[in-house]
């Protein structure tokens, strides 16, 4: 997407409005629309409509964008993004006999007319008609070109403020801005190769890079027999379920994981009972409640990959080079392995966990029902909307008052804003 002439995209807005215009019910039969590119002074005739630009600002988002096969340098072979700003504004001479004011009546028809035809065509592109007419001139076409319409919202004091300043009286305006346009840059004499990553190689292979942590979450909806499995990534993990690095350079002679919570010092590297395993691009691990000397509780973490790869040396012992990965968050997620059945008062125990623990306040833990929030109450003498945490693996719960017998109802236990997989209580 890219161009030199302007006027092409003036020329498009011009197309569409036109168009709008003679096919809506609303506007007058044997009447022709006089929609121009001209500025407001310069409008004449009984049903005159300006799109004319007035201002062109460079899209900040692009000012530094690496663009394919073209180099940064010198800056004429980047394309430079631009917003252009459009005043739209109509003009009617029309009077008749007896009926001298109808020029004011007009003027807003040819407004409303034209707001509506750029309010329902916000994004133009080669397949773009209106009325049955293709809007985009055929210059502009075939170039990926797609423009998106914007009507500006401005204060009634600062509009005024565009016709102040000159020598016209106040009119009905709106203003619009296009974006974006690329202004087509100088051809390269060479073409550049793609980049893939920005770093520095020291080895050949190059450093681990993660890019990002999976996981599957298995649940059974309500009805089914067969349970659903969803990836969510960045990974949400419970525990005794798989977690996935996927990254770049991740194979090597020995494969480790580092695992680090908000509150650690330090990173602490997974135990064997995490079973971590590489295989080309991934890394492995099933998530257990502790790693290391540290419980492992519901919340935010960051997993990073060291990758030890030996290198041969003249006439000594290989020489082991450790090299560490990025780091990539993940999730630990409260465990829910079973609800039981919900007793004739609306009691109900879910098993799971971690729900108690010393490092976990006990604000830290919420429940819901449906979409209500359960408030803290007392084992074994809960009211209704109420929950207690029993120990580390078991929390009661009491339905609202008011929930539909025979009804599903979704059961979200929350610890330090992660929430456990789907599961559904009915009530009796």
């Amino acid at each position: 997407m890219a161009l030199l002439d302007l006027s092409l995209v003036t020329e498009t807005l011009v197309n569409v409005v036109r168009e709008s215009i003679e096919a809506s019910p609303a506007w007058p039969a044997g009447q022709v629309p006089d929609v121009s590119g001209l500025s407001p002074d310069r409008l004449a005739g009984n049903n005159a409509l300006g799109i004319y630009m007035y201002h062109l600002s460079e899209e900040a988002a692009l000012k530094s964008q690496p663009w394919p096969n073209r180099p940064l340098h010198p800056i004429r072979y980047s394309p430079m993004g631009l917003n252009l700003s459009y005043v739209v504004c109509g003009r009617s001479d029309l009077s008749e006999e007896g009926t001298p004011n109808l020029a004011p009546f007009r003027e807003q028809l040819l407004m409303g007319l034209a707001v509506k035809a750029l309010h329902d065509n916000p994004i133009i592109d080669d397949d773009t008609v209106v009325a049955g007419v293709p809007v985009m001139p055929a210059a502009m076409r075939g170039g990926d070109n797609k423009l998106r319409i914007e009507l500006r919202h401005l204060a009634p004091s600062e509009a005024v403020s565009y016709w102040t300043a000159g020598t016209l009286p106040l009119r009905l305006s709106a203003y619009y801005e296009a974006r974006v346009v690329l202004l087509e840059p100088e051809e390269p004499p060479t073409g550049g190769g793609r980049v893939l990553f920005y770093q520095v190689l020291t080895f050949l292979g190059g450093l681990p890079r993660l890019v990002t942590s999976r996981s599957l979450i298995a649940f059974t909806v309500p009805g089914e027999s067969t349970p659903r499995t969803v990836e969510a990534q960045p990974a949400q993990c419970a525990y005794d379920t798989e977690l996935v690095l996927v990254g770049v350079n991740l194979a090597g002679d020995r494969v480790s994981l580092l695992v680090r919570a908000a509150g650690w010092p330090d990173p602490i590297e997974a135990d064997p009972a995490w079973g971590v395993a590489a295989s080309g691009d991934r890394v492995f691990a099933t998530v257990r409640a502790t790693v290391g000397p540290a419980a492992v509780l519901p919340g935010t973490y960051s997993a990073a990959v060291v990758v030890v790869r030996s290198f041969p040396t003249p006439g000594g012992p290989p020489k082991e080079v450790a090299q560490t990965s990025n780091q990539t968050p993940f999730t630990i997620i409260p465990g829910v392995t079973a609800l039981s059945t919900v007793s004739a008062n609306g009691v109900f125990t879910i098993t799971g966990g971690t729900f108690q623990h010393p490092q976990l306040p006990p604000e830290a833990v919420r429940a819901f029902i449906g979409d209500a929030q359960l408030v803290s109450g007392t084992g074994g003498a809960l009211g209704p909307g109420e929950f207690a945490v029993l120990d580390a693996t078991h929390i009661e719960a009491r339905l609202p008052a008011g929930s539909l017998p025979g009804r599903p109802l979704p059961v979200r236990i929350l610890i330090n804003g992660a929430e456990s997989p789907p599961r559904w209580v009915t009530a009796p």
